[in-house]
């Protein structure tokens, strides 16, 4: 029985390092269509090669998840600009700048763009696909929160995107991707909350880059 539960994780684990040397090599070689190339894998792989994943109203919002969600949210725009600004201007000693009306614009529409290029098809993948399809028996919780679904979940995103952006820190998104999976989890494995969460995170650092420098 748990030889045949684990077996279940190969075409899942080949289809992961598929997209992760995919991600590697474009990003290593600025390959021009990586940001099309990538999401676009994001949704294609997992439907096409894995038959028993035919997900079904998982971007449909949630009344479980509402709450949370603008909890959640409203406590990030409340308190992560001071430990963002403590952080730059404090420990990386950069300096704040005061960008122009038309620098802010910049930020919004990247993190708008993001919404097709970076937040649908990740929350698809991660959440959607791996959390609540692929690691679906691994719900034990930790720490009382925590499943082990989304902690495995959330590993596997940090690791990617560090890979994916040639730089060792971006693994710190682990940190909101357990955010990610708690609001997946809350609205019964729908993914409307994190994308919605994943839009707002960037946006808002996007515009917090415009004031340091």
């Amino acid at each position: 029985m748990k030889e045949k539960k684990y077996s279940k994780l190969i075409v899942p684990f080949l289809l992961l390092a598929a997209i992760s040397v995919l991600s590697f090599y474009m990003n290593k070689y600025r390959i021009g269509a990586r940001h099309f190339i990538f999401p676009a894998a994001l949704f294609v792989l997992p439907l096409a090669f894995d038959g028993k994943f035919r997900p079904k109203d998982i971007s449909k919002p949630s009344k479980e998840g509402l709450f949370l969600f603008l909890w959640v949210t409203l406590a990030v725009i409340v308190f992560y600009p001071p430990l963002f600004f403590a952080y730059n201007l404090g420990f990386m000693h950069r300096n704040m700048v005061t960008p122009a009306s038309s620098e802010l614009v910049q930020a919004v529409i990247k993190g708008l763009i993001a919404i097709a290029v970076a937040a649908v098809p990740e929350e698809f993948f991660f959440r959607g696909y791996l959390q609540e399809h692929v690691f679906a028996e691994f719900d034990r919780k930790i720490l009382k929160t925590v499943s082990l679904k989304n902690l495995f979940t959330s590993i596997l995103f940090g690791l990617v995107h560090a890979l994916a952006f040639l730089d060792a820190t971006r693994a710190a998104t682990f940190f909101p991707s357990l955010l990610f999976g708690l609001f997946t989890e809350k609205s019964r494995g729908r993914i409307f909350y994190s994308i919605s969460f994943h839009v707002v995170s960037n946006i808002l650092a996007f515009i917090l880059w415009t004031f340091v420098k």
